[in-house]
């Protein structure tokens, strides 16, 4: 995929943890695409913040979200439509992703999540509008799969394989860096890869970098 210039982020982190706070602070420090530009501890506070910063992204954990209620967060997120929202989800909490993704939720970090991981999801959901860590991919597809089985008909349904290496390609590796942690030869990555390309209807890795972004968001 060819190299981008990093967007810049305006980053706003709503929370009333002061750990988890302090660790999303670490996650961005020294990031020079990124901005902090408050810390909130209640929707009432967000809410007001968004008047001002209407394409900021929100940074939170699932249980902040939780204790502010729905109720609360869901009209936030559908009267500020240039806003996006971003979680730091417990791996308890990946049975829960298809609710947050219906109230508009659009990021999903793991607490395991590392700078570069949090530098990266947040430069992909001001470029796509969505991100979500590998190890939650990974189980919110196995989770979503077994519900609706892989001998699905459903043209972009993967198999366990299929799944494995594109979760690898958004993670941005290579054909010869996913053959290597799979110990399977290049040959056979390539040929994974063309079936999966040819699945979500696309002919290169920028193309499927964005079409299955959607699809992890609505299948």
């Amino acid at each position: 995929m060819p190299e981008m210039t990093e967007p810049y982020i305006e980053l706003i982190i709503a929370d009333d943890s002061n750990i988890i706070i302090e660790c999303m602070k670490h996650w961005i420090k020294d990031a020079p695409n990124v901005e902090l530009i408050a810390i909130v501890h209640s929707a009432e506070l967000l809410k007001s913040l968004l008047e001002i910063h209407e394409n900021a992204i929100i940074l939170s954990s699932f249980y902040w979200i939780m204790i502010q209620g729905k109720a609360k967060i869901s009209p936030l997120i559908s009267n500020n439509p240039t806003v996006s929202y971003a979680l730091l989800l417990h791996p308890n909490d990946y049975n829960t992703i298809n609710g947050l993704i219906d109230i508009g939720i659009k990021g999903f970090f793991g607490y395991i999540t590392t700078q570069e991981d949090m530098i990266k999801g947040l430069g992909d959901i001001k470029t796509y509008n969505y991100y979500m860590a590998p190890e939650i991919m990974a189980e919110f597809m196995e989770i979503k799969q077994n519900e609706n089985g892989y001998g699905n008909s459903e043209k972009t349904y993967l198999t366990k394989r299929e799944t494995e290496i594109l979760k690898l390609i958004l993670h941005g590796k290579n054909s010869k860096s996913i053959a290597k942690a799979l110990n399977i030869s290049k040959r056979t990555v390539d040929g994974h890869r063309a079936n999966i390309n040819n699945k979500f209807g696309v002919k290169n890795t920028a193309q499927l970098y964005k079409k299955a972004g959607s699809y992890l968001l609505t299948f």
